[in-house]
């Protein structure tokens, strides 16, 4: 087995350059930085899966979205589109 020299040596220095010169963190004063994201002073904080995750808890805690919601869901399986997704989702979990 025979390797190229000089491909070798491109390699370790490209392999050296990338190392001290990261491009995936921003830098502050030729430091690695990356800036918190929100308030790390506030405690208890409920986290929330992106922006649908608000509306994930609106819907455990309403009452009254949930029974809209569950109207929905009934109304929705009744039509020819949620029949076939009911038949879709039965398939895959007998399959």
């Amino acid at each position: 087995m025979s390797f190229n020299p000089q491909a070798v040596q491109a390699g370790h220095r490209a392999k050296k350059e990338a190392e001290e010169f990261p491009t995936t963190f921003g830098t502050l004063g030729g430091a690695d930085f990356a800036a918190p994201t929100g308030s790390l002073d506030k405690k208890n904080q409920t986290r929330m899966a992106g922006p649908g995750g608000a509306f994930a808890m609106q819907i455990m805690q309403d009452p009254e979205l949930q029974q809209r919601m569950a109207q929905w869901n009934q109304q929705f399986m009744q039509s020819n589109q949620g029949f076939e997704f009911n038949q879709a989702k039965i398939q895959m979990g007998a399959g």
